[in-house]
């Protein structure tokens, strides 16, 4: 299948509404057409647009029960809106992405912003291994309320960082209710692999860790200069999210999507290295077609 290498290449390929359709179809039948009621392997397309199975007059549109199902906004404008927040290398916002694009309504970028937010957790993804710091900090506006652990007034995020011989590999990030024992616990167990080390400070919140499999090592603050000396890559690494969140953001993101933005992060991060945009379009197309259709007073009601 091809894959656009760069801007031209993408422009060549998804010109018309035609050319993605026929990119959809090629994504939901690699092997070619099949009627989901007769199995037959012949069809054509209506006026509406619609495929028509050439034996039991099977109607379906190619969107159904995809992310661009029911859809106003043309294929063309959509690809294009995916391709802009793939290529760029802190994302959009949604009012960038309006001016750019000429996109009617401000809600309209919004609502495909947070769909595409949803194609960047892929199901059954490696978990962490190796080396791995955790750690928690906390995500808002500044706001009244004591500090530390049991900070009011905002998000706490628990974040995990492999750590490689050079520099970092990968990153989770995960909303928790409390730094209590049964949330990190959970966290852990459902982003990083057994056996591996993991590293934190002395919060009693890990300190049973070592029962579920995992090596621990604790960083001891007294021997420390500063305390983010203590998990200095989870600390970079929050440090990063917060300035991505004020600069391409401005902060203006609700509590109730946080966990949506820390999952474009994560996404991005974790893909800094990548040298192909085409390639990530594709895999968040791949992802597109096989996720269930969302609606934007379901992403409001949230």
């Amino acid at each position: 299948m091809n894959i656009p290498k760069n801007q031209l290449e993408f422009e060549k390929m998804f010109t018309t509404e035609e050319q993605c359709i026929d990119y959809l179809k090629e994504l939901r039948f690699p092997q070619g057409y099949v009627c989901r009621q007769c199995q037959y392997n012949e069809y054509w397309f209506n006026i509406r647009g619609l495929m028509i199975c050439k034996k039991c007059k099977d109607e379906l549109s190619i969107t159904a029960g995809t992310i661009f199902h029911k859809s106003k906004l043309p294929l063309v404008t959509i690809f294009r809106a995916l391709w802009w927040v793939v290529a760029q290398k802190n994302g959009v916002s949604a009012v960038g992405l309006q001016r750019v694009l000429g996109i009617g309504s401000y809600r309209t970028a919004w609502t495909w912003l947070h769909k595409f937010r949803r194609l960047m957790v892929f199901p059954n993804r490696d978990k962490l291994k190796g080396k791995v710091e955790v750690d928690e900090t906390f995500v808002g506006g500044v706001k009244s309320g004591k500090r530390g652990r049991g900070a009011e007034g905002k998000s706490l995020v628990v974040i995990a960082v492999e750590i490689m011989e050079k520099g970092t590999g990968r990153v989770r990030m995960s909303i928790i209710p409390d730094a209590s024992r049964k949330s990190l616990e959970k966290f852990i167990t459902n982003n990083i692999e057994t056996e591996s080390i993991i590293i934190t400070d002395g919060w009693k919140g890990y300190a049973n860790i070592s029962k579920k499999g995992y090596t621990q090592k604790i960083e001891n603050k007294f021997k420390m200069l500063d305390k983010e000396d203590i998990l200095p890559n989870v600390h970079r690494s929050a440090s990063l999210l917060k300035r991505w969140l004020l600069g391409t953001h401005q902060n203006y993101v609700g509590e109730q999507y946080l966990s949506y933005y820390l999952d474009e992060f994560t996404f991005r991060y974790n893909r800094r290295k990548s040298k192909s945009r085409g390639l990530l379009f594709q895999r968040l197309i791949e992802q597109a077609v096989i996720h269930i259709p969302v609606e934007y007073k379901l992403i409001k009601s949230m």
